[in-house]
């Protein structure tokens, strides 16, 4: 009987550490997709400007006086240049989620397996609980019986 609740409770230490890596994991990929977020919306916007960019120099282009093409032109290089900075960085970003969603996945499959070997333990003590209740009480019966008779 004792055994099992000793296995029982010394897992509560595990648990609560596998618990605390599986907290801090998700953390951890909350972070990279708070970054991810933000830098998918710096390239949209960054997106948006070249687009507008070539919009401007197309206009530039259309007109007699093409005083600033060549600045448009530059303007537009550093602004595709900074945007595939930030393409980049959203697929290194993909990467490091989809390596931090499995840490946390396999550190969530080991917290669930260290409870189901607790909870064993657990259901193991609470059947000799049981067992030995009924024991007691089927001995109980029989010194009635035959000290009745």
């Amino acid at each position: 009987m004792a055994t099992a609740q000793k296995k029982a409770n010394r897992l509560q230490p595990v648990v609560e550490q596998r618990q605390i890596r599986f907290d801090v994991e998700i953390q951890k990929l909350t972070e990279v997709q708070r970054r991810k977020s933000a830098t998918v919306v710096a390239m949209r916007s960054k997106q948006r400007e070249y687009l507008e960019g070539v919009q401007r120099l197309n206009d530039e282009r259309g007109s007699s006086n093409r005083l600033m093409l060549e600045a448009l032109e530059q303007g537009l290089d550093t602004v595709k240049s900074q945007w595939m900075g930030l393409y980049q960085a959203v697929i290194e970003l993909d990467r490091e989620e989809k390596i931090q969603t499995d840490i946390m996945s396999q550190a969530h499959r080991e917290l669930e397996a260290i409870k189901t070997l607790q909870d064993k333990y657990r259901a193991e003590f609470a059947k000799e609980m049981n067992r030995r209740e009924q024991k007691s009480l089927d001995e109980l019966a029989l010194r009635k019986f035959t000290g009745s008779i």
